[in-house]
């Protein structure tokens, strides 16, 4: 469906749009690479230190670290391999933990 004349924006803003969308996006991915090394430094020893129950919790973590390791995969114009979960879910899992 075609934009009304009113409904149109001035060019120089639509551009001023765009760029601002891609340059929230390029920050986003370059913060969940920064996370993403963070997580993968983690071993046992850490998450025990932390008191990070073993189980569900760690599962759920390495889940997420996989998620984002698939976006950015894509992001890097690499192959990905359907997960075998999906990204959202592991997503979900994290940001309800306790």
């Amino acid at each position: 469906m075609a934009l009304t004349e009113i409904q149109l924006p001035i060019k120089d803003n639509f551009y001023a749009k765009l760029q601002d969308a891609a340059n929230k996006l390029d920050k986003m991915m370059d913060e969940y690479r920064r996370i993403q090394e963070f997580i993968s430094r983690m071993d046992t020893v850490d998450l025990d230190a932390m008191g990070v129950a073993v189980g569900q919790t760690r599962t759920d973590l390495i889940a997420f670290k996989d998620a984002i390791n698939q976006m950015l995969l894509l992001w890097n114009g690499n192959a990905v391999a359907a997960p075998t979960i999906a990204p959202s879910e592991a997503i979900d899992r994290i940001r309800w933990i306790y």
